[in-house]
């Protein structure tokens, strides 16, 4: 294990495992009521940059075993705070000096204990985390939007930047919390986005038959996701609810034991 790696998980062992925390190779893992929570550490650029990573995932999405460690669904720390021109996720550090890294560490270890840890103990559930992460991704993109207007760019993404609408993790939490209105919402723009997409690769005229099947059933299976919402399926959503929370307990016993 380098250097920076193993400085890393030195000093967030003591501060996570207080708090109910599994390490699970570079990552720390927990599972709170109906989520499961996990940040994780990843070099990039031939290890002259790291970045962090964290998520908040709802038991009800489904969990498989890759996952728990693996930073799906997550987002990055490094967005909590303005960044310079030369960083937006991710913090730079000489892989020569030890000093260096000692204080890339020390950064990482302020941001987890000034907005990670609150954020983990306020989206502790289904019900406290759908409108966390809300919040979060309007805080995000207002931060980017300041960026951009300090450097005097122009802001480039897409019309509602600030809210996720085709999100996987906000879909099943409010499944669960039985927001159907905002899951509706959500669950149309996956569909409109699928819809399109399949539609400029038709245009194209560059599909097989097997990917063009594949993408008929998955637009069939979202249109059927948005039916059972209009129609207010609930005995079908808590069935599916219950399903992939059992799934996702199986493959999160070891971490649970853990804890």
């Amino acid at each position: 294990m380098d250097y920076l790696i193993k400085t890393y998980i030195d000093a967030c062992t003591p501060e996570l495992i207080k708090c109910g925390f599994a390490r699970k190779n570079k990552a720390f893992v927990r599972v709170v009521n109906d989520v499961m929570q996990n940040i994780s550490i990843e070099k990039l650029r031939s290890g002259r940059t790291c970045r962090v990573r964290f998520s908040i995932v709802p038991l009800c999405l489904r969990i498989e075993k890759e996952y728990i460690a693996d930073g799906v669904y997550s987002r990055y720390l490094r967005q909590f705070e303005l960044a310079n021109s030369r960083e937006y996720d991710d913090w730079e550090y000489d892989p020569k000096s030890e000093e260096s890294m000692d204080k890339c560490v020390l950064e990482i270890i302020r941001y987890i204990k000034s907005y990670l840890l609150p954020l983990f103990d306020r989206a502790n559930s289904c019900k406290t985390a759908l409108p966390e992460l809300i919040k979060l991704e309007k805080l995000f993109n207002d931060i980017r939007l300041e960026g951009l207007r300090i450097a005097g760019r122009e802001d480039r993404a897409s019309p509602g930047a600030e809210l996720n609408l085709i999100d996987s993790v906000k879909y099943y939490m409010a499944l669960k919390i039985g927001d159907y209105d905002f899951a509706l919402k959500s669950r149309g723009a996956l569909l409109q986005q699928n819809v399109d997409a399949y539609n400029s690769v038709l245009d194209m005229g560059f599909i097989t038959e097997e990917v063009k099947r594949r993408r008929e059933e998955g637009i069939a299976n979202l249109r059927e996701d948005v039916s059972r919402l209009e129609r207010r399926d609930e005995a079908s959503i808590r069935q599916l609810i219950t399903e992939n929370e059992v799934y996702s307990f199986s493959n999160l016993k070891a971490v649970i034991k853990g804890l």
